[in-house]
């Protein structure tokens, strides 16, 4: 399955190129970006192409697109979550639309492969809201998450990215030489060499809307 980040007000807006070329929306939920208004236009969006809807919170920082990491108490950030996924459910139920998963972004997103105890406040979110969410984590650290998945309704997805640069599983850092590909083509050939990895779990490919060359690749996959 493929996913990308949606609804976040980006310009010019790439979503409604994006939505038919995909299964599942990981909808912006304010932290980072979003706001009521795209969150409700991305969530109609979505159900109009039968996509997956899936909440995307984030740190509250919109300055640095919720990509720099922040220490908060775990109760801080539990309030943090909590409040942008119901936020989220509400707008999914004013619309007829379910929410099926939650992707962490940014830097709360590599905060959770690391710190067990920013997993274990996303896990409590997801019992409090839904215990039938999905998260989707990082693949290739089966080991880590596993220990959180003794309740039968934890259900992680494990995602890697076709536009991301690695070096073995571990994603090369922004800002590092090769951590974001820009050439559609190497994006397609990566995808192309996830579908066919065996070492590791995969369960779904992340493209991002705010780079161009993997918009373009989506396109080039659509019509292959």
């Amino acid at each position: 399955m493929i996913n990308c980040d949606l609804g976040e007000c980006l310009t010019p807006n790439p979503d409604a190129d994006v939505m038919p070329l995909i299964n599942m929306a990981n909808i912006a939920c304010g932290g980072h970006a979003g706001d009521n208004n795209s969150m409700t236009k991305t969530i109609k969006l979505a159900k109009k192409f039968g996509v997956k809807i899936g909440a995307h919170p984030s740190y509250a920082d919109i300055a640095n697109f919720g990509r720099v990491s922040q220490t908060l108490s775990t109760c801080a950030l539990f309030d943090l979550i909590y409040q942008q996924i119901t936020a989220f459910q509400k707008f999914c139920t004013e619309h007829s639309a379910l929410l099926k998963y939650i992707k962490p972004h940014g830097a709360l997103y590599h905060d959770m492969t690391h710190n067990p105890l920013v997993l274990e406040v996303m896990c409590d979110v997801i019992h409090k809201t839904d215990q039938n969410l999905s998260l989707v984590v990082q693949a290739g650290h089966e080991d880590y998450f596993k220990n959180f998945g003794n309740n039968e309704n934890d259900l992680f997805l494990h995602e890697v990215y076709a536009d991301r640069g690695y070096q073995g599983i571990h994603m090369i850092p922004r800002g590092d030489k090769g951590a974001v590909l820009t050439d559609p083509k190497a994006i397609i050939d990566q995808y192309y060499q996830f579908l066919e990895e065996k070492s590791f779990k995969i369960d779904t490919i992340c493209f991002h809307s705010d780079n161009k060359a993997s918009v373009e690749a989506l396109k080039q996959l659509k019509n292959a």
